[in-house]
């Protein structure tokens, strides 16, 4: 029984005799034979019967009482349908299907479906007139749409997010995976992605405090797959289902070094071949940047290094530090946001730890 399903007696409790005469009613018969059709408010059947809900409500509770009929709250309306396994009975089995046959007689039965439409005339009418108003930017709900995608998903267990800033992509990545570590070097900008995961309630979330390559987002990784980070030694070769970079590149004072840093975060490839034979892919690297462009204003707005990257050289770097199966597009500008960068031409890279890549070894050699 559910919380709002209210109790029944069972059938095995109503005597021969009293089920006789329960069930010698005519509107209680036609009354199962609707409820036998389909679960239906009180008010409902009583449209439908063309009986007074107060007629209805008493019929149906002694039904309820015999374990024949099932009912449960929904705000104020009491549904009402006919519990399967009363039909067991074939005395119970026979006055269905005798309520049904008079209804389907009188066409009662034909008039349920004009009842359930009755339902949905003012959802229609809402929506009709244009619903709620509409909003720019990604729905208030995104994270509960995220989470019913997240089971779809392969490897899911950890994600990184180099450089997360204010914590802004945590609201996607904490849905959809198990474990999050989320690195930063500025501990101010820490401090408002934790204000996000307070008010966002993202609580599978780790924030970690120190350059892409040192030793404590090895520990909090270390963490997040369930390794006692004392254990787990200096060539830990443990890592994340998928390393993010959203727009750090350009921030990297040597950006070969910071790509093989993320590389490293990435689960190592699996020895072997997969299912089709082809070698294992190990974590997965996405990498948001700019294509290469003359807006000097940035370094000073912005404090970037890098002037964008030209798609073959994002590559390059990619491949050097041990990605494979790298594939680079660009970004459509609506989706670009309003920052002081939205007129650049953004471009994601993504691509799989293949077996070349060293061990995460953590060494702490500073800032990538």
């Amino acid at each position: 029984m559910t919380a709002t399903e209210l109790p029944a007696q069972p059938m095995e409790a109503v005597a021969r005799c009293e089920l006789y005469r329960l069930l010698s009613d005519p509107v209680r018969l036609r009354l199962l034979g609707l409820a036998a059709a389909e679960e239906l408010a009180v008010g409902e059947l009583a449209e439908l019967l063309r009986e007074g809900q107060p007629k209805i409500s008493r019929h149906a509770a002694a039904l309820r009482e015999a374990g024949i009929l099932l009912a449960r709250r929904q705000g104020t309306w009491t549904l009402l349908r006919l519990d399967p396994r009363a039909t067991s009975d074939p005395v119970v089995d026979d006055a269905v299907r005798a309520g049904q046959r008079a209804c389907a007689a009188d066409g009662t039965l034909a008039r349920v479906e004009e009842v359930l439409a009755a339902r949905d005339a003012e959802t229609r009418e809402f929506f009709a007139r244009g619903g709620r108003p509409s909003r720019s930017g990604p729905p208030s709900e995104l994270a509960a749409y995220l989470a019913a995608l997240a089971p779809l998903l392969p490897h899911r267990r950890l994600a990184i997010d180099a450089g997360t800033g204010d914590g802004a992509l945590l609201e996607v990545l904490s849905p959809v995976f198990d474990r999050v570590v989320a690195l930063d070097r500025a501990s101010a900008q820490l401090q408002l992605a934790g204000e996000r995961l307070r008010r966002r309630s993202l609580e599978n979330v780790e924030l970690v405090c120190g350059e892409l390559d040192g030793p404590e987002v090895r520990r909090a990784v270390a963490r997040a797959l369930g390794v006692d980070p004392a254990e787990a030694g200096e060539a830990f070769a443990g890592g994340a289902d998928v390393v993010f970079a959203a727009r750090v590149l350009h921030h990297a004072p040597q950006p070969a070094r910071a790509m093989r840093a993320l590389v490293e975060l990435a689960r190592p490839a699996a020895p072997g071949r997969g299912e089709d034979g082809a070698h294992a892919r190990g974590g997965a690297v996405c990498v948001l940047d700019y294509e290469a462009h003359h807006d000097q204003a940035l370094r000073e707005q912005e404090a970037d290094i890098w002037l964008g990257f030209s798609p073959d050289d994002l590559r390059r770097l990619a491949e050097e530090a041990g990605l494979s199966g790298v594939e680079i597009r660009r970004l459509p500008s609506a989706w670009q946001g309003e920052g002081p960068d939205r007129h650049l031409i953004w471009q994601l890279l993504v691509g799989w730890r293949d077996a070349r890549s060293s061990a995460f070894t953590g060494k702490g050699k500073g800032t990538p």
